[in-house]
């Protein structure tokens, strides 16, 4: 039998809805080897209103209690810490370097409570984890029955040929632990830069009839095609950046955050 792996669940002790810790029982169910969850209760600041009067930050034991029930009533195992750091993303990826999981979930927020779910925090998270990140969405689909993995195969650059790479990679595993199916996309700008089909079909080895190409934007191309298939979950890429580049907005990435539907894996 398989080593199970072990969720980081990022639980947001602020907020009434925690959605990664939803997806990550619901999702357990749906492996054929049970994972181990990590449950790291930590307020993020950057989307946290932190003056006295907010309820949402006084918790008792019956609130633990409640947070970890379901754990306890569907067999998983787990641990659970808490982090008092306002630095969110690095009180994260510390954790993250000390248990080593094999992915991080993170919630989204409901859009009446949302007050900036793209923040530097945030995003800072996405482009530094060295494990993928799942971004778990309000409304999103709790199934695993279809994946699909953006890709960008129209590019000679190293470091996006690697992204391809560990984009497929995942986009495979998750096949292979949910019995899925998975869906490649390649978005282009124009017929100008039409990407070659035969590549993509001989780097991702899926079956024509899984391989879409699509023109236009790829925030629209991505979010349009996996509502088409009713796909489960999105998985794309986001590059590491560093200095006055990290803290650029209107990224592909983050269109493509804003416009799709289902749950995202993001790759680093």
């Amino acid at each position: 039998m398989s080593n199970p792996d072990t969720i980081l669940v990022i639980i947001e002790p602020s907020q009434d809805k925690h959605l990664a810790l939803d997806r990550a029982l619901i999702t357990s169910k749906l492996r054929k080897v049970a994972p181990k969850l990590h449950l790291f209760i930590c307020v993020d600041a950057d989307n946290t209103d932190l003056r006295a009067r907010n309820q949402g930050l006084y918790r008792d034991g019956t609130w633990l209690q409640s947070i970890t029930k379901p754990a306890d009533e569907s067999g998983l195992k787990y641990s659970y810490e808490f982090c008092w750091s306002t630095d969110w993303s690095d009180a994260v990826l510390n954790c993250a370097d000390r248990i080593q999981p094999n992915i991080i979930f993170i919630p989204d927020y409901d859009v009446d409570v949302r007050r900036n779910m793209f923040s530097n925090s945030k995003w800072d998270l996405l482009r530094k984890s060295f494990c993928p990140v799942l971004i778990a969405r309000p409304g999103a689909s709790n199934h695993r029955k279809v994946i699909l993995a953006a890709l960008n195969i129209r590019t000679e650059n190293p470091k996006y040929i690697e992204m391809n790479e560990k984009i497929l990679a995942d986009g495979k595993k998750q096949v292979e632990i949910y019995n899925a199916d998975l869906y490649v996309i390649n978005s282009y700008k124009d017929s100008m830069h039409y990407p070659d089909r035969e590549q993509l079909l001989k780097f991702t080895g899926l079956p024509t009839e899984r391989v879409h190409l699509g023109e236009g934007d790829p925030a629209d191309v991505i979010a349009e095609y996996a509502d088409e298939i009713k796909a489960d979950v999105v998985i794309i890429g986001t590059m590491h950046r560093t200095g006055a580049a990290a803290l650029m907005r209107g990224n592909t990435s983050e269109k493509v955050l804003r416009k799709v539907k289902q749950d995202i894996v993001t790759i680093s």
